[in-house]
């Protein structure tokens, strides 16, 4: 199967309704660009944290959600992703940390078949969580987002930074205080 659409095109075709639909859009694939310039594989967790406060900063309720998910193959592997209204929005899946590349997800579409993603979000595997997903989930958001030292001003700085192709203008001395009792959702079905 060839793709012929690009993965913007096919999300907005996506049979999903939200009032803040354009924002969800524009956020997520401001991420995704942002990403695709400058990958980071296996940067799941980062990745969903800051799409979780673009959007709580647009008033778009999300949720920021931790769990194990099981592939088509019968793998399961710990991720992060966030879900609006109960559907799944990833666009860390595109660059894992085992390198391999996926199409990213939207609204639970996998955005190259167009299809009802094949991945099953918030199972349980034998194993359980590994070590770092463990310490992911245990240490609260804010020392989460604080600690990531990839950035100048940890995470928050590539929050500021994506933000200002949103058009949103952020102040880190004050954004963090907001995030003070934000919690991972462990998500097992």
């Amino acid at each position: 199967m060839t793709q012929t659409k690009s993965f913007r095109v096919v999300a907005d075709e996506i049979p999903f309704e939200h009032v803040q639909k354009d924002k969800i859009y524009k956020t997520f694939f401001a991420i995704s660009d942002y990403y695709k310039k400058k990958p980071n594989p296996g940067a799941c967790h980062l990745i969903s944290s800051v799409f979780h406060v673009l959007l709580k900063e647009q008033d778009i309720e999300n949720d920021l959600c931790i769990g194990e998910v099981l592939t088509e193959n019968a793998l399961f592997f710990d991720h992060s992703w966030i879900e609006i209204d109960g559907r799944v929005f990833d666009i860390a899946i595109q660059l894992t940390l085992q390198n391999e590349t996926n199409p990213p997800v939207y609204a639970g579409y996998d955005l190259y078949t167009k299809r009802i993603a094949y991945r099953v979000y918030g199972v349980d595997s034998p194993s359980g969580f590994d070590l770092d997903a463990k310490k992911v989930f245990e240490t609260p958001f804010l020392k989460y987002m604080n600690g990531y030292g990839n950035f100048k001003e940890s995470a928050w700085q590539l929050v500021k930074v994506i933000g200002k192709d949103l058009r949103l203008n952020f102040d880190l001395k004050e954004l963090p205080k907001r995030y003070a009792n934000t919690q991972r959702k462990f998500i097992s079905r």
